[in-house]
């Protein structure tokens, strides 16, 4: 194998690991978002505990204070 096709060969590699880990990154980030999106229609339905919320989402319990506080917040302006 000459020195050019290795070099293609391993930028070929390079290139599908870097689309495999942006693919697996933007899933990992559409579904934190998709958390988030959730946890806030149910804290603004208002018949849902935290202690629910972190049950049904998967989030922290402090993702859910710091989502009431935001909310709270974006409501005053």
């Amino acid at each position: 194998m000459t020195y050019e096709m290795r070099m293609k060969d391993i930028r070929e590699e390079s290139l599908a690991e870097g689309e495999a880990k942006g693919r697996t990154e933007g899933k990992s980030e559409g579904i934190a978002e998709e958390k988030l999106r959730v946890a806030k229609l149910m804290l603004a339905k208002g018949s849902y505990s935290p202690q629910e919320i972190v049950e049904l989402s998967g989030l922290s319990i402090d993702d859910i204070e710091k989502l009431k506080h935001d909310m709270h917040v974006e409501k005053q302006e």
